[in-house]
């Protein structure tokens, strides 16, 4: 009897003082590298196993081993027509950030957001908006890669959360086709598949010419002084300005604040958005998927 209570008492005791081991690794030398892009661990001595990648994260050499991801980075350029009509300047009107109604939350899936400082900048580099940027693969535009939400400047420069830095996008250096999206302008994309790095932004102009875009005059309104901008109307996000966004836009004149049917983005709603709006715009349609 009094060994089985001795048996009891000892698995008692080793349960109340086990514990777990984590994974550690002492080296006689090794060293931490890293860039803007990626960092890495590693010390002397390691065993080589192998290199495993999917072209976005890589996995290398031995028990100590970091995972880098790679960042391409891109400096897109666009306009929306709404904001440039407000204006009537070539540089766009920032009424939703200067009436303090821009949230420092996206609207679009990934959710980011940004630090209320970022919106203190005025002038050309002003924030204007969220837009969501789709990366596409090189042989298949329909098939999307990555995407993001990021910030849109006055004067058409599309920049990081930080409001001046050049997008970054989870991807590898390859070629691909980039594009623009906003809540209530038709979205577009790059004519071509655009070369991109991890190690410099790539600037691409997608309002210069009707050729930088897909579906060229038919993705594009030309607002003069050389820029071709996105086009307003696209109340619901569906791709297409239709009677159906008219339709909603008028149930809601006399609103203000931050709401897709303020289509010239001045934070009101009213009849100019639909006149000048939507009316001229009907039966146009984003030209990808």
């Amino acid at each position: 009897m009094k060994q089985f209570i001795f048996i009891i008492i000892l698995l008692i005791s080793s349960s109340l003082f086990s514990q777990t081991l984590e994974r550690t690794i002492i080296g006689s030398s090794g060293q931490t590298l890293s860039n803007a892009n990626a960092s890495i661990n590693f010390t002397v001595g390691e065993l080589v196993t192998t290199t495993n990648s999917n072209g976005t994260i890589t996995l290398n050499q031995g028990f100590h081993q970091e995972v880098i991801i790679l960042q391409v980075k891109l400096s897109p350029i666009t306009f929306l027509q709404g904001p440039l009509v407000t204006s009537g300047t070539i540089i766009m009107d920032d009424s939703l950030r200067s009436n303090n109604v821009l949230p420092t939350t996206s609207p679009y899936a990934d959710g980011l957001t940004c630090e209320t400082t970022v919106f203190d900048t005025t002038g050309n580099n002003a924030i204007i908006d969220w837009v969501w940027i789709t990366i596409r693969d090189k042989n298949d535009e329909a098939i999307v890669l990555a995407s993001q939400s990021a910030l849109l400047q006055a004067d058409g420069d599309i920049v990081a959360t930080d409001g001046t830095s050049p997008v970054a996008i989870n991807l590898p250096s390859e070629s691909y086709y980039i594009a623009i999206n906003h809540r209530n302008h038709l979205g577009i994309m790059s004519a071509n598949a655009i070369p991109l790095n991890t190690s410099t932004a790539t600037t691409i102009n997608l309002s210069d010419t009707t050729t930088a875009v897909f579906g060229g005059i038919n993705s594009v309104v030309d607002i003069g002084n050389g820029i071709f901008a996105m086009i307003a109307g696209d109340f619901d996000e569906n791709g297409q300005i239709q009677n159906t966004d008219t339709n909603s836009v008028i149930q809601l004149l006399g609103i203000s604040g931050y709401n897709n049917a303020d289509l010239d983005m001045n934070t009101q709603v009213q009849n100019a958005d639909i006149n000048n709006m939507l009316n001229p715009n009907i039966g146009k349609g984003q030209q990808f998927n």
